[in-house]
């Protein structure tokens, strides 16, 4: 019994380490060794809910409790890797990961070693096997957001509706407020398109009488 379990756990701390080094390739935070940990917390929370406690003088004991708390548990570390910026979220990836480490992590120490070898070549085939599929979607995807721009009255403003249509946008919102100089507005444009919003705001930058442009994608 022993050494099945012992086994169990290194297979465990395995998997997890190899679903970690894939996101240490990528450069992110939560690596080999934050995943690695974690499938040791796992698995031994998972022995422990399963052999830890056989009841005593025909006790009837719930051994799910434990493992049911892993689950509600993991939350926490997820939620510390995604993070907020500019509109963008960062991180969900990681999060997900952390969460499906948990999981094949419980799956082999609860006696599925197999299931979870499995898993863990789902999850690894789904994490780096659809990356080109979401880059060519992502050409052809809708992109939305807000073009801030500060110009000097004139045909600033046309010159730049025009300019969002031929690149494949759709102006959806204008709005326009006064500053401080009487020759300089500010607007800002919303728009959706599948162009690239990113050679859109350069463009716009270097359009006569645009002083500036800010991009703010929803």
């Amino acid at each position: 019994m022993f050494w099945t379990q012992l086994g169990l756990l290194a297979l465990a701390v395995l998997l997890g380490t190899l679903i970690g080094a894939e996101r240490e390739f990528e450069g992110k935070p939560a690596g080999m060794r934050t995943h690695a940990i974690i499938a040791v917390g796992a698995a031994l929370f998972t022995l422990a809910s399963k052999y830890g406690f056989p009841g005593a003088d025909g006790e009837v004991t719930d051994t799910s409790r434990i493992a049911a708390q892993i689950v509600s548990g993991i939350g926490f570390l997820g939620a510390g890797v995604i993070f907020f910026h500019r509109n963008l979220v960062f991180g969900m990836t990681t999060a997900a990961s952390i969460w499906s480490t948990t999981a094949i992590a419980m799956v082999c120490t609860a006696g599925m070693p197999l299931i979870a070898v499995g898993a863990t070549v789902v999850h690894l085939g789904i994490v780096s096997g659809l990356q080109p599929l979401e880059r060519f979607i992502g050409r052809y995807a809708k992109h939305s957001g807000r073009l801030r721009l500060t110009y000097t009255t004139g045909k600033a403003l046309e010159d730049a509706l025009k300019l969002c249509t031929s690149r494949g946008f759709t102006v959806t919102e204008v709005s326009t407020e006064r500053t401080g100089e009487d020759d300089v507005r500010k607007t800002t444009l919303t728009v959706r398109g599948r162009g690239n919003i990113g050679k859109l705001t350069s463009a716009l930058s270097d359009a006569e009488h645009v002083r500036g442009v800010s991009l703010h994608e929803d």
